[in-house]
């Protein structure tokens, strides 16, 4: 919303908004409205018109300056004034419109105002639990309330957004104990001697017998660890294979050949009875032969 001023009070609204010449990209105004000035006389109180008068845009963007009979009119942000109620001491409404329980802006209890005895200094705010009377206009609420309304106008945006922005004034427990019970303070009579300090101790002297430790495991052993991880000397032309004292040469096992042939002779008398093709059949024949005539008749065959 927009401000513009300098209106003639005899002008109605309609009659505005008709001679408007507004610029490009702030919408139509949807709505003209006229403040009023409270006048208070002899107890009466009466609203007198002024020539300021808000313009509600349909855009989001105000303009600087609007037109109207060819005379330039600028436009200043409409800030939302910050009113509060003084019967329950809530904000956005009036004491006519209120339809809450009376609350004490002195003590804060549910009783008016008018019928409290509650000094300035021992006073309680409502919203911030402060040392002052919540109508106040230096509360920390009062203060939050402004900046809301603020934003409210500069951004365009509803009291929940804008609320949302700036947490709730609350006081802690630990600083309202702090001002509420306040310790007493001492001063000592001329005829009161401080008391000194003994220098011994009445507390009874306990002594406890120290819990045994456990045998520590034994530590590293440097020589066991070069044994585990030495590389083995190799006796062998490889040098790599492991020398065994118990490996005997093949010139030792005389038995070998022997019991070799007796185990080929086992294994082709046990295939005898087999039907086999031809050719094989006639390998078997030969080793056979071979095996029962001795080893230094064995033919030269690729099998």
């Amino acid at each position: 919303m927009g401000l513009i001023k300098g209106i003639p009070v005899d002008w109605s609204m309609e009659e505005l908004v008709d001679s408007l010449d507004l610029p490009s990209g702030c919408g139509a105004v949807m709505k003209a409205r006229r403040l009023n000035r409270k006048n208070i006389q002899e107890g009466s109180v009466s609203w007198i018109p002024t020539q300021s008068v808000v313009l509600t845009f349909r855009g989001q963007i105000l303009p600087n300056r609007v037109f109207s009979f060819h005379t330039s009119l600028p436009v200043e942000t409409y800030k939302f004034p910050t009113i509060q109620c003084l019967n329950c001491c809530r904000f956005g409404h009036i004491k006519s419109q209120c339809r809450s329980k009376p609350r004490c802006y002195k003590c804060s209890q549910e009783h008016t105002g008018d019928s409290c005895d509650v000094t300035k200094e021992n006073a309680t705010c409502l919203h911030c639990s402060g040392r002052h009377f919540t109508t106040q206009k230096d509360c920390p609420e009062y203060l939050r309330q402004i900046k809301i309304k603020t934003d409210m106008s500069q951004d365009n945006i509803s009291y929940m957004e804008a609320s949302s922005r700036y947490p709730p004034v609350r006081r802690s427990y630990a600083e309202m104990a702090k001002e509420m019970f306040t310790p007493p303070s001492y001063t000592p009579t001329p005829s009161t001697q401080p008391l000194s300090s003994p220098n011994w101790s009445y507390r009874k002297t306990v002594t406890h017998t120290p819990r045994p430790r456990a045998d520590l495991g034994k530590g590293y052993d440097k020589q066991a660890h070069q044994s585990i991880v030495a590389v083995t000397p190799s006796s062998l032309p490889n040098g790599c294979a492991f020398n065994n004292p118990n490996t005997t040469s093949p010139s030792s096992s005389s038995n070998l050949l022997e019991n070799l042939v007796q185990m080929v002779h086992s294994i082709v008398t046990t295939c005898s009875d087999i039907p086999l093709p031809s050719h094989v059949a006639l390998l078997r024949t030969q080793i056979y032969q071979t095996v029962n005539n001795g080893s230094n008749q064995l033919p030269s065959m690729e099998l």
